[in-house]
């Protein structure tokens, strides 16, 4: 496992990237809510396939050797909030995935499709932007609050 500030150097340096990338999708699906076309429809996948990407490896890193098991080996008294997070990456990955599926199709030229992926987009940025912004509370308490950074 690598040291815990290692660990939250690495957590803070994913979180500016996902941010990023969150940024760029937003702005790409503007684009296509504006002119849903073959062009912005493009742009649209081409981002989401890495900030889903981008995602997963975050995930993977958080709950396989990142901060999730660090903060409790640290503070076991957050194993609840740990095990909540934990918990808000599968029904993250659930979106991300109908996301995906929804995005395979011409959804363009389906009305009622194309308002579900709507809503399913904002669905998952509302979902990201609280569980990201947990997760930088739980860091800060971690690592700044109780204790200070080193171990």
């Amino acid at each position: 496992m690598l040291a815990s500030d290692d660990i939250r150097r690495r957590m803070h340096q994913e979180h500016r990237t996902l941010r990023a990338l969150q940024e760029d999708l937003l702005d790409r699906f503007e684009d296509f809510c504006e002119s849903p076309d073959e062009a912005s429809h493009r742009d649209m996948v081409d981002v989401f396939k890495e900030f889903s990407a981008s995602l997963a490896r975050h995930f993977e890193f958080e709950e396989a050797d990142g901060y999730l098991q660090v903060v409790v080996d640290r503070r076991p008294h957050h194993q609840a909030r740990v095990e909540e997070l934990r918990g808000e990456h599968d029904s993250i990955r659930e979106v991300v995935e109908r996301l995906n599926s929804e995005l395979g199709t011409d959804i363009m030229k389906d009305v009622p499709r194309y308002s579900v992926f709507k809503k399913d987009f904002v669905e998952l940025m509302t979902r990201f932007g609280r569980h990201e912004q947990a997760e930088r509370e739980l860091v800060m308490e971690t690592f700044w609050l109780e204790g200070g950074v080193s171990d």
